[in-house]
């Protein structure tokens, strides 16, 4: 009994390992996991959308711009899918003389301003909307006046005139805050990754630079057309009336000059990407 077990376990060991059973269960198992694995990593989204998803800075590009804050330029980069930075600045500079109620007036316009945006292409276009912060805002017009002598000036109502002695003469200054919220709409990305080297980027707008703030000083001797010379001048720094009127007006001209606490944007450029 004990030799026929023996050889019934014999047999049946051998049909066992020569049907490879244990490789047949075990391999296919072993290579499906490993198969998985590779087809996951090959098809993962991470891993075929990962180089694109956010890469900043990755490119850049420059603009060179005209408009009413003067000629200019910007320098931008991505920094996400829709989003640009961008910074530049603006430069203006126009002199006139002219003549105004007898005064020789020359006058000065200068703008010169930073601004840095943040551009949004919601459309994943050209088109974007701007948030934008004007800096080092250096915006402001400078004027002299020369009242010749005899020549009479109006103050708050009031008439005086230039000494022949000693005449007037007026400087003012207009000028705006430092830092100032901005915001414009524009058509145009100079670092559009499809869209090749060129672009002309257009851009309007408006920032916000609060009350204008008007200076004007007087200096000379003013006189009351009235009197004779000889008792009715005096210096400006030391005549009450002279002072009380350059105020009223200073203060008037500041009231109507609220309406210009808003700057315009408006300007066409030619820009290039790397």
């Amino acid at each position: 009994m004990k030799l026929y077990v023996l050889k019934v376990s014999t047999v049946l060991m051998s049909a066992l390992l020569s049907s490879g059973y244990g490789i047949a269960q075990e391999a296919p198992e072993t290579m499906d996991a490993s198969s998985h694995s590779k087809v996951l990593a090959t098809s993962s989204p991470s891993n075929s959308m990962g180089s694109e998803a956010v890469r900043p800075f990755l490119r850049a590009g420059v603009d060179l711009h005209v408009g009413l804050n003067g000629a200019g330029f910007d320098v931008a980069a991505p920094v996400a899918g829709k989003f640009n930075v961008r910074a530049g600045a603006d430069f203006l500079t126009v002199s006139s003389s002219f003549q105004e109620q007898g005064a020789d007036v020359e006058a000065d316009l200068r703008f010169r301003s930073g601004h840095a945006s943040l551009d949004w292409f919601p459309f994943g276009g050209r088109f974007r909307l701007s948030p934008q912060v004007v800096f080092a805002n250096n915006n402001r017009v400078q004027a002299t006046a020369l009242i010749p002598a005899g020549s009479t000036i109006t103050l708050n109502g009031q008439d005086y005139t230039s000494s022949t002695t000693d005449p007037l003469h007026g400087a003012g200054l207009i000028d705006f805050r430092k830092v100032s919220p901005g915001f414009t709409i524009g058509f145009g990305n100079i670092v559009h990754p499809q869209k090749g080297h060129f672009s002309i980027p257009v851009e309007i707008g408006f920032y916000y630079v609060g009350q204008p703030r008007l200076a004007v000083n007087f200096s000379g001797s003013a006189c009351d057309p009235t009197q004779p010379p000889a008792i009715g001048c005096q210096s400006v720094s030391q005549d009450a009336d002279f002072q009380h009127d350059l105020a009223a007006f200073i203060a008037r001209n500041n009231n109507n000059l609220s309406y210009a606490s808003f700057f315009p944007v408006l300007s066409l450029g030619v820009g290039y990407s790397f």
